[in-house]
């Protein structure tokens, strides 16, 4: 979230320093239109990631982003008018127009947006994604559209899970208990769980949802004639895509119908364990985006349990199929303690087995007459034994290319075979499979002494650094950025550290348990079943993994991390008929597109504005106005801090010293950008005016009909010059830049200090000299040259959005200058562009410091 608050709440401690009461409610009110619409921009940007990258979101978390949005636009348009004293009432007027039409769209539409807080397993499909999670989603498609044998029972949706946080004020109380946690320490993570838990474990589930579960499970007993038991699993909004979360929520075996309602709350608190708050910290993922949908299936007894790769992961071309089974409950296995039998198959008719590993499979997980599980040794006869027949891995293998020609991509398949002998659907999610084209081979073997191999591959690729061996979760959250992960066993304890390993070994481990999903989706190299492994290395030992081969050596190998190049192929997931994307997608045109662009045309007015991003720009630039005029007019004598900066530079810059501490030795109305003693502000300014930056553009390059439109417009913009203004905001740490260069405007928004949480960079760039084609061509090359900055970019014709956050003081001022030679260096580009060819040379050449079109 873009942190404009802090610059907000320093104001208001220097306004004491203001003469008068109009002054200092006119300065606060433009501030909050600053922070305002920053987070406006940050919400919109969300939301809009969303429905381009078709990202799986539940309809609580619509509903709740778009109210927030909402309330961000409403609050920028009433600060304006506080700022301005009421000149643009009409912006009210259209804004309600559109949220009336928003509003419309999420609670009058066609598509019914009310969601039952439970809903049976009879009527759930894949439609459902956003209010049961794909677990549950994926099982009823099977159960209901596909005759797969799936489990009866039901799921409690998202709605519930919202429903119940707000009837207990759950919000409230657990970001009290999470304020100031600090990610390197464990304690405090372990402290807030042990809270959280009590808080929901008191909580009370409202009898709405205690009346619906009650009903539909004792309907269930009554369909089946008998008392049943439950496993009740996690199957939250996300779990099992692109955030995998496998194994990191609870789910609880065996659990008798009185009990559901508590184990549903264990299972909702289990979003809040430690190691789950630091993966979600980690990986940047909002708590509230988290919604805990969880599912209530018939508990099936086994006789063998498993896990059933539709492809090799590692060799996806392979033509095999992966299937690892252990005796009783699969608990064991996916959670990787202990050893299951491997069996390959090749996709061949008839599924004839290439190999077959017979594990010691001496523990196992049972259930228990009068409910609950117990861990139990397996007899002499089953230890050695395998615990599969080959008509049973035909029927498996069988099965499981159903399940992927249905869902069109290879699946990751739990099943059991129940006493009766039948197979059993317990869960099927998107493979993550990997692609080794791209790694170079080396001209020489490797030269280098070799601690390990013939280890199993869970992801290839190459890692190396110092070992960090790991036993408890208190050192999850002090493991040490680039080291490599040395485990025991394998365990989704740990899981909160991955996003830093360099690579992940494990001297047992199966390279199908949740564990294996995780990395699989953080595409950390990672090798399981490597033998005295955790004994053998020692702390600090600087090792090279090559995960691909299967080998570990002594030091670090310089020319193996050099020839990898190894990623994860994305599992495909469409999500674009679930009823949260339909309605964002209804959504979209009143809130994304941007009309207002050019604040020197006569149609950029408030009864102009179509979109909320419209509503947004025009106050924006409209605020900027009014706080300037303040001292034009000479209505308000006592601000003495705004000027105009003294450039060559093809625009007329006036600067607003937010505190007047910033500009240093002013004795007029215009200083030098020395002046101004602001980090930002000066790298950008360095950045402008670097050596190799020319104003000019790239008149050497156009042609003879391109070079005339691109003069004819230079100079129309000239002949505008005076009435064309740029408008910097600045204090020691803060930059917000609004820059009209002729025809393409550029915003910049920046708080970079000592703090990395806090720090930020936002922008947006839109148009250009030249036609929509090559307009857009500049924009895909801008965004080209970011995304090598670490920005997350989104592009929409030739507007583009970017945004860096929480990174280093000098690493973002770094950038903010690279951002400055940028900003000089596609100024009139466009009209140069012509195909998208030129896009990545033109971009490698800018980060190689070489003339662009040359």
């Amino acid at each position: 979230m873009i942190r404009l608050w802090k610059t907000l709440h320093d104001a208001k401690q220097a306004k004491e320093t203001l003469a008068e009461k109009l002054i200092r409610e006119k300065f606060e009110a433009f501030l909050t239109v600053l922070a305002e619409n920053s987070h406006a921009l940050e919400l919109m940007t969300e939301l809009e990631k969303n429905l381009l990258e078709n990202r799986l979101i539940s309809i609580p978390y619509l509903k709740n982003m778009v109210k927030n949005l909402s309330k961000s636009v409403y609050s920028v348009i009433d600060n304006l008018e506080r700022l301005s004293g009421g000149k643009y009432t009409a912006l009210n007027e259209v804004y309600d127009n559109i949220e009336r039409e928003i509003r419309k769209i999420l609670t009058g539409s066609k598509i019914p947006i009310h969601t039952p807080m439970v809903i049976p397993m009879d009527q759930i499909h894949a439609g459902h994604i956003d209010k049961v999670g794909s677990k549950m989603a994926n099982l009823g498609e099977l159960r209901n559209r596909y005759n797969i044998n799936v489990p009866d029972g039901f799921a409690l949706t998202a709605c519930a899970y919202t429903h119940f946080a707000e009837y207990n004020d759950l919000g409230k109380k657990i970001a009290r208990i999470q304020a100031g946690i600090d990610v390197a320490n464990s304690q405090q993570f372990l402290e807030a769980e042990k809270e959280i838990k009590a808080v929901i474990r008191e909580a009370v589930v409202p009898p709405e949802i205690e009346d619906a579960v009650n009903r539909i499970s004792h309907d269930l007993e009554k369909k089946y004639g008998r008392e049943m038991y439950w496993a009740v699993r996690s199957s939250a909004i996300g779990e099992d895509l692109e955030n995998s979360f496998a194994g990191q929520f609870s789910s609880i075996l065996n659990v008798p119908t009185d009990q559901i309602l508590d184990k549903y709350k264990e299972v909702v608190a289990s979003k809040y364990n430690a190691r789950n708050m630091l993966y979600q910290r980690m990986k940047d993922i909002r708590s509230d985006d988290v919604n805990m949908s969880v599912g209530v299936i018939e508990m099936v007894r086994p006789m063998t349990s498993g896990v059933m790769y539709t492809v090799e992961p590692m060799r996806p071309d392979s033509g095999e199929i992966v299937i690892s089974a252990i005796w009783g409950l699969g608990q064991l296995l996916v959670e990787g303690v202990t050893s299951a039998d491997l069996f390959v198959l090749k996709r061949d008719p008839g599924f004839p087995v290439v190999r077959e590993e017979i594990a010691q499979k001496e523990m196992c997980l049972k259930w228990l007459e009068a409910g609950g599980v117990e861990h139990g040794m397996t007899s002499e006869k089953e230890c050695q034994r395998a615990c599969l027949t080959h008509e049973q891995l035909r029927i498996l293998a069988e099965t499981g290319l159903k399940i992927e020609k249905y869902f069109k991509g290879p699946q990751d398949i739990e099943w059991c075979f129940d006493q009766e002998g039948n197979l059993v659907v317990v869960q099927t999610r998107p493979l993550h499979v990997l692609d080794h084209s791209r790694r170079r081979r080396l001209e020489k073997p490797v030269n280098a002494p070799v601690i390990a191999q013939q280890a199993r591959t869970v992801v290839g690729g190459v890692g190396a650094g110092p070992v960090c061996k790991v036993t408890d979760i208190h050192e999850i959250f002090t493991f040490p950025e680039g080291a490599v992960m040395v485990l025991k066993n394998s365990s989704p304890r740990f899981i909160g550290a991955l996003t830093k390993a360099a690579a992940v070994v494990v001297e047992k481990g199966n390279h199908t348990d949740h564990m294996a999903s995780v990395v699989r989706e953080l595409n950390v190299p990672c090798l399981v079943q490597v033998p005295s492994i955790f004994s053998t290395l020692r702390d600090g030992q600087e090792i090279t993994v090559d995960a691909t081969e299967g080998i570990i050596y002594e030091g670090l190998i310089k020319e193996l991390l050099e020839a990898d190049d190894t990623t994860v192929k994305e599992a495909p997931v469409d999500v674009s008929q679930t009823e949260s994307h339909r309605l964002l997608s209804q959504m979209a045109p009143y809130i994304f597109p941007l009309h207002l662009t050019d604040p020197r045309v006569s149609d950029f007015r408030e009864t102009s504005c179509k979109t909320w991003h419209d509503i947004l720009r025009f106050c924006h630039e409209t605020a900027l106005n009014e706080i300037f005029l303040l001292k034009q007019k000479g209505k308000v004598n006592t601000i003495k801090n705004v000027y105009r900066v003294r450039t060559d530079l093809p625009f007329r810059l006036f600067v607003f010293d937010l505190f007047g501490t910033t500009v240093e030795g002013a004795k007029g109305r215009e200083i030098e950008p020395e002046q101004v003693n602001a980090a930002p502000f000066r790298e950008l300014w360095k950045g402008m005016t670097a050596e190799d930056v020319s104003w000019e553009g790239p008149t050497q390059q156009m042609g003879a009909r391109d070079l005339l439109s691109a003069m004819t417009r230079t100079r129309a913009f000239e002949a505008e010059a005076e009435d064309a203004k740029s408008y910097a905001v600045v204090t020691p740490e803060y930059l917000n830049l609004s820059l009209s260069m002729g025809y393409h405007y550029v915003t910049l928004d920046c708080y970079i200090a000592d703090d990395p949480y806090n720090n930020y960079i936002t922008l947006s760039f839109k148009g250009g000299a030249a036609d929509a084609k090559r307009r857009r061509l500049r924009v895909l090359l801008v965004a080209e040259i970011l995304k090598p900055l670490g920005f997350d970019v989104t592009v929409k014709n030739d507007f583009l959005k970017a945004r860096r956050k929480a990174e280093d003081r000098e690493e973002l001022l770094r950038t903010i200058y690279e951002l400055g030679r940028m900003f000089g260096l596609t100024r009139l580009l466009d009209v140069a562009m012509e195909d998208e060819g030129m896009i990545r040379e033109c971009a490698r050449k800018f980060h190689e410091r070489k003339p662009m079109l040359a």
